[in-house]
This record gives structure tokens, C-alpha cells and sequence, in this order.
């Protein structure tokens, strides 16, 4: 079940006179706009659910020949135990204590398909995301997503992808990087992925890459954040078993911050601009095999342009083993069960010298039972191996800095029509680091309605 909902490390706060139980649904007073806009989403709704169940229940979706067009909005209810992901070990600053609140979601989305016939196919889609928080309204946050995906496989050989994800948000779900973790923090990314080449024979494929991640924050105080990343690659496969392939892969890449500062003497002689070289090996499978995804397992160099920061700590290039694996299997047609295993070296800003070795396992079972319900449940561990991020033993020794995550999540979802669902899910969240500060535990539990042609 997705939606899953972090918290916000704010100080801020407008907490009113201690109501201790609100319905999920309950909004706060915060002026006419986000009454106005809620109150068309619910009428929206409302018309969705009168007027069209008939032509629903037919069809299911908006069709135009090869075309078709899926709206959708979700109201999703949260009630977060930890909305600061604070480590509940301080006097009363609300950063560190364990602070409760209800938030509420509401979710637009469209998504515009066209197919090509035994080819491919083209989609364009819009997702939002406006989180409401019932005490705690100064942390009100939103996300607009607009995503491109385009592929062809022409009957004479030609392979053709791109894929490109573009989000302006707030959110406080921080980045790969985990910076600004459970903080509401404005900035736009935009993600494209493109691939070109031939098949021979159906038994061998040649790929070009070239792949393009840029991250903008609003604020000067997070330019630190700020980069460019470009790679290239060529990758080679061949078909070794009737639905198997097995590839290997070359890439090449420049990372480029993009913001001087001279706060915090930043700029193209001090900052963390570096290179990489990748080289990985793998397995994919035919649409129609029972296992679908990547197994993909590689290893990667980094060298830094500038060997110092501005503060004059020296950098030390990296190399170690890499994954982006994910796999999912139907044993039969009911039951999916799903794989991931990822680790990649993280740069933590343009101004320092501290990275971490991020490695990551996860497992996945979704199960669909008496036709309408569909149970899911997961649970990912994940370790962050830090270089040259301090935290302190339990003798006051320096140490380099190690979390441990945990995410645990079980939900169930009632498909009452093709176009209507409800669901409930609950998701555990931990961490525990030898930096105590980082330290939270996380509960949520959520119920989720959505509406889809």
C-alpha cells in the first residue's frame, strides 16, 4: 500500500487548547482556500460516484481507439505517533520529543496511455499530493509530479526508451542522501533515462545509455544540495535460456555541483565535483517468465576533481561493489513475491569530505484473496556506513557514524468495484545510529479510499 507518510523536524508550532481524539477526516480551520479546494475534491468525488458507476462498471476506463485516460484521487488519513522523527530524549524541545498528529491527504492524479500495438508504448501522468496536518498546520506541505514514459520495440530489431520524472515538492521525505529528513524542504528534481539500440535474431541486444539527474533547492542555506549528474554507458545481452537473458554494462559519469556560495567558501576549486566509471552484470526476463525485474550486480570507482574542502579536510576517492536489483515472482497468479538489494556510495554535499555506503535488502509479499481483497506486507533493512561523519562511543570515543534501518509495513486493501478501494496499513520505522541525535522510532497507521476510472 503506497502513501506512506514521514514527519517533520520543524520547531515550530500551533498546537490548540489539547483535544486529545479527532476523526480522521477532521481539518482544522486554515482559511478559505483549502476549504474551497477540499470541498471540490469531496464534490468531485461525489460526481464520480453518482454519475458514472454505470459506464464504470462497463468499461472501466476512457478509451479513444489506442488512447486511454485513467483519472484518479485518493483520500488518504494518517495518524503519525513521531511527526518529528525525534529521538524522545530531549527536555522538551519539540525537535527531539515524540510529538503525535493526525494528517490527511488528498492525491489528484490522471494518467494518459497510448499503446502501439506488439510495440510499445506512451505515457504521460500528473500525480499531487496536499498533506493536511490536524495540530500541527504550520507544516501543511505539497508535491506535483509529472512523468514521461516512452518505449518501442520495432518487429526489425530497434529498441527505443525514455523515461523522465519531473517533482516539485516540499515534502519531508528528504533525498537519496537523506538530507533534510523529516524537514519541509522546497525543491524540484527531474530525473531522465534514455536507451537506444538493436536486437539481432532475438538472441542478441546492443544498448546505448545516457542518463541525466539534476536537484534544485529553493533556499540559498541548502546549496551545498545542489548537482547535476550525466552518464553514458553501452550495454551488450544475450538470450541463454528460452525467457532469460544475461547483460553486462559500462558506465561513465560526472557529478557537478551547481551553486558557489561564498558563505561557506564554496565553489569549483573547493567543492565535491567527482567522477565515476561503473561496470555491472546481470540477468533480465521476457514479459511473459514468471520472475520480472533486474538482477543487477556491479562495481563502481569514484575520484574527486578537488582533494580538498573548503575547510582543507582531504577527500578520499571510493570504490566498492554496487547493486540495483529488483525482482518480483508470481508462483501463481494470486501471490507476488518481491526481492530488492541496492548499495551505492552517497556524497553527502558539496562542501564536505563525508559519504556513506548505503546497502540495502528488502522482501515483499502481496497476496489476493476472495476475489476483492489483496494483503501486502514488507520489511527492508538497510545499513549507512559513514567515512568521516564523527559520532561518539559509549567511552567518548570518536567513531565514524553507523545507522541501522529498520521499515516494517502490513496493509489490506477491499477492491468493493474495478474503481473504487479501501484499505488500511500500518508502517513501522527505525533507526538506530551511534550519532544518537539521528536516532527515532516511527508509527503509522493509515486508511486510504481511491477513486479510478
Amino acid at each position: 500500500m503506497t502513501g506512506i507518510i514521514r514527519s517533520i523536524r520543524l520547531g515550530s508550532s500551533d498546537r490548540s487548547s489539547g483535544r486529545p481524539f479527532r476523526h480522521f477526516f477532521v481539518i482544522e480551520q486554515r482559511g478559505c482556500a483549502v476549504k474551497k479546494f477540499l470541498l471540490s475534491v469531496v464534490l468531485s468525488a461525489f460526481v464520480f460516484l453518482i454519475l458514472s458507476p454505470s459506464a464504470l462498471q462497463a468499461e472501466g476506463r476512457i478509451k479513444f481507439g489506442n488512447l486511454t485516460i485513467v483519472p484518479s484521487v485518493t483520500a488518504q488519513a494518517v495518524y503519525d505517533d513521531n511527526i518529528y522523527l525525534g529521538n524522545g530524549k530531549s527536555s522538551g524541545g519539540l525537535a527531539e520529543d515524540d510529538v503525535q498528529d493526525w494528517i490527511t491527504h488528498v492525491k489528484p492524479g490522471i494518467l494518459f496511455n497510448f499503446n502501439f500495438p506488439e510495440r510499445g508504448s506512451l505515457n504521460l501522468g500528473y500525480q499531487g499530493d496536499w498533506a493536511f496536518y490536524d495540530d500541527y498546520s504550520d507544516n501543511d506541505w505539497n508535491s506535483q509530479q509529472g512523468k514521461l514514459d516512452f518505449n518501442y520495440n520495432a518487429p526489425a530489431g530497434l529498441i527505443l526508451g525514455v523515461t523522465d520524472t519531473y517533482n516539485r515538492s516540499e515534502d519531508p521525505y528528504g533525498d537519496a542522501n537523506q538530507y533534510g529528513l523529516g524537514q519541509v524542504t522546497k525543491r524540484w528534481t527531474n530525473d531522465l533515462r534514455t536507451k537506444a539500440g538493436w536486437e539481432l535474431g532475438k538472441t542478441f541486444r546492443t544498448i546505448l545509455y545516457f542518463n541525466h539527474y539534476k536537484q534544485d533547492y529553493k533556499y540559498e542555506k541548502d546549496d551545498a544540495q545542489d548537482y547535476e549528474d550525466m552518464e553514458g554507458g553501452i550495454g551488450f545481452g544475450a538470450k541463454f535460456l528460452p525467457k532469460t537473458w544475461g547483460f553486462v554494462r559500462y558506465f561513465y559519469g560526472q557529478r557537478e555541483y551547481t551553486e558557489d556560495n561564498a558563505t561557506l567558501n564554496l565553489n569549483e576549486d573547493t567543492n565535491s565535483d567527482f567522477s565515476w566509471h561503473r561496470v555491472s552484470a546481470g540477468l533480465t526476463w521476457d514479459p511473459a517468465a514468471k520472475i520480472q525485474g533486474e538482477l543487477n550486480v556491479g562495481y563502481q570507482w569514484n575520484a574527486f576533481n578537488n582533494d580538498r574542502t573548503p575547510t582543507g579536510a582531504l577527500r578520499d576517492d571510493q570504490d566498492t561493489w554496487v547493486a540495483e536489483t529488483s525482482l518480483n515472482y508470481k508462483p501463481i497468479e494470486s501471490t507476488t513475491l518481491s526481492l530488492t538489494l541496492a548499495r551505492a556510495v552517497r556524497v553527502t554535499g558539496a562542501d564536505k569530505n563525508e559519504y556513506f555506503e548505503d546497502t540495502s535488502v528488502g522482501f515483499n509479499l502481496r497476496q489476493e484473496f476472495l476475489r476483492k481483497l489483496v494483503f501486502s506486507a514488507g520489511f527492508t533493512y538497510s545499513l549507512n556506513d559513514y567515512e568521516n561523519a564523527t559520532a561518539v562511543d559509549i567511552w567518548g570515543r570518536p567513531v565514524d557514524r553507523e545507522d541501522d534501518n529498520y521499515i516494517a509495513t502490513a496493509g489490506l486493501d477491499y477492491n468493493i468495484q474495478d474503481w473504487i478501494s479501501l484499505g488500511v496499513a500500518y508502517k513501522y520505522n527505525q533507526k538506530n545510529s551511534n550519532d544518537d541525535s539521528n536516532d527515532f522510532t516511527d508509527n503509522q497507521v493509515m486508511a486510504t479510499l481511491k477513486l479510478s476510472y
